[in-house]
């Protein structure tokens, strides 16, 4: 259960507050950013210490982060919008998949502007796939994620091999050359 502290309660009381999302991409090389439009700099259970958390402002979003209490998988999609080569790089070069993603909302003083408590944990999970799409305006890179259920439902499935196929049907040959390498199959032709 996720509880804010005494600090966040009184200063959401006011009706008027200020507050960001930090997002912690654990990469080969990690990647701390934020969805305000300054440098954040805290420190979060697993960041590894104070970090700064880059300003994307606008041009980071993601999809609303929904709980509830049945187990059941959560997908939220990142966007970079106006994406520089940075995101872009590594969608097409890295190995970003199965990586974790963290995100937390931070809340701010709004005499102040200093960070009230800690971040609270709102999001924890996995980047299950991503997509970059470019106009002639600008470039989008969006990163799938699931919590950590995304592959709870998945059926395992047969392989297409001789081996495979014996378990289920112990007399059928269907698969025996399925190994074979074949130069060239000429469909509808002699």
């Amino acid at each position: 259960m996720k509880t804010l502290g005494a600090g966040i309660q009184t200063e959401i009381t006011n009706r008027q507050f200020i507050s960001c999302e930090l997002v912690e991409l654990g990469l080969a090389t990690p990647l701390f950013l934020s969805t305000a439009i300054f440098d954040v700099v805290t420190s979060t259970d697993t960041s590894g210490g104070t970090q700064t958390y880059l300003a994307q402002g606008n041009f980071l979003n993601f999809t609303s982060v929904v709980e509830s209490e049945e187990l059941k998988i959560n997908n939220v999609s990142i966007n970079f919008s106006g994406a520089s080569s940075t995101f872009v790089n590594i969608v097409l070069n890295e190995s970003y998949l199965h990586r974790t993603i963290r995100i937390y909302r931070v809340w701010f003083n709004t005499s102040t502007g200093a960070i009230i408590d800690s971040p609270l944990l709102v999001y924890m999970g996995t980047i299950t796939g991503a997509s970059v799409s470019d106009s002639t305006d600008e470039s989008i890179v969006s990163l799938v994620t699931s919590n950590h259920f995304y592959d709870f439902e998945r059926t395992a499935g047969r392989k297409t091999n001789s081996g495979s196929q014996k378990r289920y049907f112990p007399g059928d040959e269907g698969f025996r050359f399925s190994t074979a390498e074949l130069a060239d199959i000429r469909w509808g032709r002699v």
